[in-house]
């Protein structure tokens, strides 16, 4: 039977990405990230990674200025059926086979879903449906409406 783990918060979900998973970005897999900001179709994430498991704080601003950021990939594309992100959303990363290889994970890669802080050892994490837009125009709306 698949163990099946249901976090708290994404940062919890994080943390036990980075002390318990497979995070090695070779081969073109994707691991769990964390995002950072966003804007447009790109964001900036933090990889989880089992050498520094702390989400970074900060306007995107403060975390461009900083030189003691490691894991942090500043330039990531999102891919088109990725719904809308936010920062603090939990997220699948991942980068170029050729880039992974030369030790170069965080120069480039892409967003290629938005997933729960739900993990199950046989499925990995929950990957979160898009918002239709037919749902959000059934939600009422103000509450008792």
């Amino acid at each position: 039977m698949a163990e099946a783990k249901t976090f708290e918060s994404n940062a919890g979900a994080f943390e036990y990405a980075c002390e318990h998973l497979d995070c090695s970005l070779k081969d073109g897999r994707a691991v769990l990230a964390v995002v950072l900001g966003v804007q447009g179709r790109m964001c900036s994430v933090k990889i989880a990674n089992p050498d520094d498991r702390t989400i970074p704080e900060g306007t995107l601003n403060e975390l461009l200025a900083r030189t003691d950021l490691t894991h942090v990939c500043f330039s990531t594309m999102i891919d088109d059926k990725v719904p809308r992100l936010e920062r603090g959303d939990l997220v699948m990363y991942t980068t170029m086979p050729e880039l992974a290889a030369v030790g170069k994970t965080t120069v480039a890669g892409t967003v290629v879903a938005r997933v729960n802080p739900h993990y199950t050892s046989k499925g990995g994490w929950q990957v979160r449906p898009a918002e239709s837009k037919a749902a959000a125009a059934e939600l009422p709306a103000e509450p008792g409406a």
